[in-house]
């Protein structure tokens, strides 16, 4: 089974501005279908449309507008977690540059990396953040705490 994260937020970012974003921080490519590729990693990016908003980021407190699905398939550890840092990155990246209330959730249901207010704040109880050195270094200077978990 793929490993997926999904990435919700209230930026109010075009498709093409959010996958601009995204394959910057990446170092991605767009494939024909939209889809931004790199090895290891697929990732689909768009912004919603009125009436197809998700359920999940009302229980965080903010209104839907840009989704991100994560979809690793690195054979290899090592690219897994470069990916995944790349991941948080792009993360980052979003939040820093629209200050927009978002939320990346671990297959689906859990918590591991929200921005509120402008404030990204890392999950305390994610193992990732210390195991992982890259992920260790995106860390430096954020918040780390307990981050509701309304889907679990």
């Amino acid at each position: 089974m793929a490993t997926e994260y999904t990435y919700y937020s209230a930026a109010d970012l075009t498709t093409e501005e959010l996958r601009s974003v995204v394959v910057a921080a990446l170092s991605g490519s767009i494939s024909a279908d939209g889809t931004v590729v790199r090895e290891g990693l697929s990732t689909s990016a768009h912004r919603v449309d009125r009436g197809d908003e998700a359920a999940a980021p009302q229980l965080f407190g903010f209104a839907h507008r840009v989704t991100c699905r994560f979809r690793f398939s690195a054979t290899r550890p090592d690219l897994e977690e470069h990916n995944t840092a790349l991941m948080v990155g792009a993360f980052l990246a979003i939040a820093d540059r629209t200050g927009a209330d978002s939320v990346l959730l671990f297959n689906g249901e859990e918590a591991v990396l929200q921005s509120v207010g402008g404030e990204a704040v890392f999950a305390a109880d994610w193992e990732d953040w210390e195991t992982l050195p890259e992920l260790s270094a995106l860390r430096v200077g954020r918040r780390v705490a307990q981050l509701a978990q309304p889907l679990l």
